[in-house]
């Protein structure tokens, strides 16, 4: 059932990581949107591999409200293959560090294949910087989406993180602030 096409959605979720000060540590909550594969994290149809250090996944998408605007934009365009992958060979990044979001931290990533139809994630691996030449594959998997609604859920994701860039930073902050207290 690898090439039935699936639906692809977002949905709220948390991921976490640990702020170490001194002695003193502190898990520091991360809120983004997730993506769901037939109303199912995408993370948990993913097989990681026995041997990986991280189980399960803490990255996150890009699809966060404390990230800048313009680099969540960027991320949607690679997804819908507007703008060419974060790395040497094509590849997009899916899932980012917690943290910064940065490649260097490592990425899972993906091949993203466009029919016109279809979209088609497949061959995810874990890639470090932009200069890795071949990700640390994961077992195969892929996931088909129909174009059309693919395309109509990151275009109004996409819409989002562009009016939230007109947002001035104080007042994304503040945001943030208030709503990380409801």
């Amino acid at each position: 059932m690898e090439n039935a096409v699936s639906r692809l959605t977002v949905a709220p979720s948390t991921s976490s990581w640990v702020e170490s000060n001194g002695d003193q540590q502190r898990d520091r909550p991360v809120a983004f949107l997730d993506f769901h594969v037939d109303d199912r994290p995408m993370r948990d149809l993913l097989n990681v591999p026995e041997d990986w250090e991280q189980q399960p996944l803490q990255e996150t998408t890009a699809l966060r409200d404390d990230w800048r605007p313009k680099a969540v934009v960027d991320y949607l365009d690679r997804l819908l293959g507007i703008l060419p992958g974060d790395y040497d060979d094509g590849r997009v990044s899916l899932l980012l560090c917690p943290i910064c979001g940065d490649l260097w931290c490592g990425a899972l990533s993906m091949e993203l294949a466009l029919s016109p139809q279809t979209v088609t994630w497949q061959k995810f691996g874990w890639q470090g910087d932009a200069d890795d030449d071949e990700p640390q594959p994961f077992p195969e998997r892929s996931f088909a989406f129909d174009r059309s609604e693919y395309e109509r859920l990151l275009h109004g994701l996409r819409q989002h993180y562009k009016r939230q860039a007109l947002v001035p930073p104080p007042v994304r902050f503040l945001r943030r602030m208030f709503h990380r207290g409801s």
